[in-house]
């Protein structure tokens, strides 16, 4: 109930009848950035006009068990410069859901979702304006994040070698 208040207020499933055009899609308050692995250098990578949200996965479950990323043939990886998705493998897959309609058929394996990258950290903006809010997820735990109508909200997600300190031994 109280994720479909949130979806009616800033849109999963009414924005694209009822709002602004400059509001509508993450391409309007988002600039998402990447590192591939290997490098220091961070690449901007355009966020498809018809992303509603992004998720980005180190593992192969998301949404109670579900693979979003799925199994693609060589032949996408390759056109898209893709590397078949592990764990392991230092590389957080990167995609976008476009409506909560294409997140649910997401979720049942009847279309897959939109992939825009793999990366070994990712960097996003999020400006504010219109928008007061944004509304976030990590680790299954929700939050509304407050935004500024001035300035950027930054939000970076690396892998750390370690999962404690006790682990790397510091």
């Amino acid at each position: 109930i109280i994720y479909s208040g949130y979806s009616c207020t800033q849109g999963w499933f009414f924005t694209p009848c009822t709002s602004d055009p400059g509001l509508r899609g993450l391409k309007n308050i988002l600039r998402m950035h990447v590192k591939k692995i290997n490098s220091s250098e961070w690449e901007q990578v355009p966020v498809p006009t018809s992303v509603r949200a992004i998720v980005a996965l180190n593992l192969h479950s998301y949404g109670s068990g579900r693979n979003p990323w799925g199994n693609l043939t060589p032949e996408y990886l390759e056109k898209r410069g893709f590397v078949e998705a592990n764990v392991d493998d230092g590389l957080v897959e990167i995609f976008g859901l476009k409506q909560g309609w294409h997140a649910s058929f997401v979720m049942v394996d009847l279309i897959s979702a939109k992939h825009i990258a793999q990366a070994s950290a990712i960097r996003l903006e999020v400006r504010g304006g219109e928008w007061k809010d944004a509304f976030m997820q990590m680790d299954g735990e929700p939050w509304k994040q407050p935004m500024s109508k001035d300035f950027s909200t930054f939000v970076e997600i690396k892998r750390e070698p370690f999962q404690s300190l006790m682990i790397s031994g510091d």
